[in-house]
């Protein structure tokens, strides 16, 4: 080779060799440059979760007490519904918490504070473990209609499975059970709980067997001290899943077995969850998809007071609850028991308001001092009541003798706005009417509703009662005009 190509040759191979340098050291940079902002982001991420969570621990009391009153609401009307179910809470610890969003931050890259608030959705959160799986679809009803309900979310779904990490394929279907994003409707909390009102609460409904097995699986398989759960640690999850399957099928037969057996009992009821069952296990089941069940433990403490807390003396009025769709003014199987025993016995009135305004002390809302203040002995309901008595007697008695051929046997039967049989029975006045009208609203609210009429209107209703009576007197036939005049001067 001559000298000439052996130097071109050189030149070349310097060149080359700047070249590779070169891109080595670009390369080099590139990747420095990456880690770079890869460390500046995930500082910045880290930066605003710690930020996030130093907010939360500042704020975590609030939380706490907010899953607490969510907690003694769903309490008090599962209770009152004589439906059996431990109910819990808890605010989430921060340490927990942290966990969680650096494993969400993957997924989400959070930019700010507010989407960490809005993705962590149980920050106050509430379970209830159901004695009976068969009662879960009633719960969410009563959750429905307590809370301003935001979302509901049912378990297993095809989110849950595309998220599990398990190394093989599951036999059982894993974790059931219901959850509802919710909130306290502002109305219904006193002035100096109207801050709960602008937070969520999660609330979670699943059997008390399906609640533990849940604990043990989260707590294993996603929150693992020393590792990844091995292939057989999760086929042993699954297996126990299966059990718990099992498990509520049998607390489903045995709700059936406790159900029967309390319908052939003549002893008193132990408790309103027997009356409860009984109820359930007479009605047809479709009605309890129409209308709430109510409160059973007013009514318990009702057919106390006045002899009836046994399975015999309330049968009849059992077989007439199917009749509920057929009548105006009931919300609740409840409310249409007591008005068939009060269409059937008046003189039963002030043992109903007595058995309603004890029973009043649990108002999850309102303080137990406000609730004694509130529900202390009002004498103008009595005065009320006792009047009321006396018209609704009358007008029954005067429908009775006006139509002789109703069987002594037709005791339990629905009961008619006394508007109605007025307008039949005795006059279509329409000033009298109106007074009835005004006169029965007055009584419906006192039966049906939470609060009682203020004073003034209990006042001035009774005080109404006898010039209704004397007009009703004017249009009936001197042979009625006694009956009247009895009820009125025992009553009135």
């Amino acid at each position: 080779m001559s000298a000439k190509n052996c130097k071109k040759c050189e030149v070349f191979i310097r060149t080359l060799r700047m070249l590779c340098e070169n891109l080595i050291i670009g390369i080099i940079l590139l990747e420095i440059r990456f880690a770079y902002n890869e460390y500046i982001k995930r500082g910045y991420y880290m930066s605003l979760i710690d930020s996030f969570l130093q907010r939360y621990a500042k704020e975590y009391d609030f939380y706490n007490e907010l899953a607490h009153q969510v907690a003694m609401i769903c309490e008090t009307i599962i209770q009152r519904s004589g439906i059996r179910a431990i109910v819990t809470y808890r605010a989430k610890k921060p340490d927990s918490l942290k966990e969680k969003l650096i494993k969400r931050n993957a997924a989400k890259k959070y930019q700010n504070i507010e989407q960490l608030y809005k993705d962590i959705v149980d920050l106050s959160g509430v379970r209830i473990a159901i004695y009976f799986p068969g009662d879960r679809e009633e719960i969410g009803k009563l959750i429905e209609s307590e809370f301003n309900t935001e979302r509901v979310k049912r378990f297993p779904n095809s989110e849950q499975k595309l998220n599990q990490e398990d190394p093989f394929k599951r036999r059982f279907t894993g974790y059931d059970a219901v959850h509802y994003r919710v909130r306290i409707r502002e109305e219904k909390l006193e002035e100096n709980n109207k801050r709960f009102a602008h937070a969520q609460a999660e609330i979670q409904i699943a059997s008390a067997l399906m609640h533990a097995w849940a604990e043990v699986e989260h707590d294993l398989a996603y929150k693992p001290q020393i590792g990844r759960l091995s292939e057989e640690e999760f086929k042993i999850l699954d297996e126990l899943n299966g059990l718990v399957l099992s498990g509520e099928t049998a607390l489903e037969r045995l709700q059936k077995a406790f159900k029967q057996r309390i319908a052939s009992i003549e002893q008193q009821f132990n408790n309103h969850y027997e009356l409860a069952a009984l109820i359930r296990e007479k009605i047809d089941s479709s009605l309890l998809k129409d209308y709430f069940m109510g409160r059973v433990d007013i009514l318990l403490k009702f057919l106390q007071k006045v002899g009836m807390d046994n399975p015999q003396r309330i049968c009849p009025y059992l077989h007439s609850l199917d009749n509920i769709r057929s009548a105006r003014g009931c919300k609740t199987i409840v409310d249409y028991f007591v008005d068939l025993i009060l269409n059937h016995k008046p003189d039963y009135y002030n043992q109903y308001v007595e058995a309603k305004y004890e029973s009043s002390y649990n108002n999850p809302y309102v303080s137990i001092r406000k609730q004694i203040m509130l529900n202390k002995e009002n004498k103008h309901l009595s005065f009320f009541i006792g009047r009321w008595i006396a018209l609704e007697k009358t007008i029954k008695m005067i429908q009775h003798e006006k139509d002789k051929q109703v069987e002594a046997k037709a005791d339990v039967k629905q009961r008619e706005s006394l508007v109605c049989v007025i307008r039949r029975d005795i006059s279509a006045d329409e000033l009298l009417l109106e007074d009835i009208k005004y006169l029965e609203e007055t009584r419906n609210r006192i039966v049906y509703s939470a609060d009682i009429p203020d004073n003034v209107q209990l006042k001035n209703s009774a005080e109404s009662i006898p010039v209704v009576l004397n007009k009703i007197r004017e249009q009936v036939p001197d042979e009625l005009k006694a009956i009247i005049d009895e009820i009125a001067l025992f009553r009135i």
